[in-house]
């Protein structure tokens, strides 16, 4: 009974995270939402540049590395704001792939860092920031689970210094306003299991070193950072999976060999070694949406 109370709840709670669309149009707190980022937030731009060959879709869902729409769109739905990918001329501008500490050369070319992403919007917009939009700065997934040497303290401070330096480029264009989440815990995604303690000390490195470095800039008036704890959230799913809605927290769905799908996606976190369900971004997006402004 307590786990069909809480598949009920984390049932309405998901519905949330598409509702209330109406609700936020009326008045609407930002303009727009820019993103930057990797795949977590990518909602198509790697899919173009690849001409659909990455991530194939299906079984991934139109371009997104999951299942379903990620969690930025159902944040930007709730605001009743567009979230397409800016090689479409949209104001999503996070690549699959993407590190925090540089850029990433590829077979099908270069993938830029986070801070060139910030760079690259910057340079659309003649170097103006729109005061009046929301900011997402994520990452740094990727350069842990990429990392073959050096400690984890380093590392963590590293890509700290480039979501600070990122915000820092944009505050002084004129943003305002910013949402930039913790780093998830690297350690307990499939992915990161290979060195799980290596991966979760860097991650935890990235979230205290970032925590020092906008610390500062919290301070400024008129400036606003919301700090986002994905790391306690999915801490507090591996403590107690059932209460959240979930089954598994362990294995993928989606298996990387023949791209079968499990039986039930709808209760697992997982949708590869590193991206969670539509169910686990909708429960991201649930938490965030409860922090914004109405």
């Amino acid at each position: 009974m307590l786990i069909q109370r809480s598949f009920r709840l984390c049932a309405a709670v998901v519905l949330l995270a598409f509702a209330s669309v109406t609700a936020h149009a009326a008045k609407p707190f930002y303009d727009a939402i820019y993103v930057f980022g990797d795949s977590l937030c990518d909602v198509g731009n790697i899919y173009l540049a690849t001409k659909g060959a990455e991530p194939i879709s299906p079984p991934y869902y139109n371009g997104r590395f999951s299942n379903g729409p990620l969690w930025v769109e159902h944040v930007a739905s709730s605001l009743g704001l567009p979230m397409t990918p800016a090689l479409a001329g949209g104001t999503d501008y996070a690549f699959g792939g993407a590190l925090v500490t540089a850029a990433k050369v590829t077979p099908s070319g270069t993938i830029p860092s986070v801070p060139q992403q910030v760079a690259l919007y910057l340079s659309q917009h003649g170097g103006k920031a729109d005061p009046k939009a929301l900011y997402i700065l994520e990452g740094g997934g990727n350069d842990i689970l990429d990392a073959t040497s050096g400690s984890p303290q380093s590392l963590g401070f590293q890509i700290a210094i480039g979501i600070a330096e990122s915000e820092l480029l944009l505050r002084q264009a004129g943003a305002k306003k910013f949402l930039i989440s913790t780093l998830l815990d690297i350690g307990q995604t499939p992915a990161g299991q290979l060195d799980a303690s290596f991966a979760t000390a860097a991650s935890v490195a990235t979230n205290q070193s970032l925590d020092i470095l906008l610390g500062a800039e919290q301070l400024i008036e008129g400036i606003h950072i919301r700090r986002m704890d994905f790391f306690g959230l999915l801490h507090a799913v591996a403590a107690d999976a059932t209460h959240f809605g979930f089954t598994n927290i362990t294995v993928p769905c989606l298996n990387p060999f023949t791209n079968a799908v499990c039986l039930d996606p709808d209760h697992t976190l997982f949708w590869d070694a590193e991206h969670p369900t539509v169910f686990g971004h909708a429960f991201l997006a649930v938490t965030v949406e409860n922090a914004l402004p109405e």
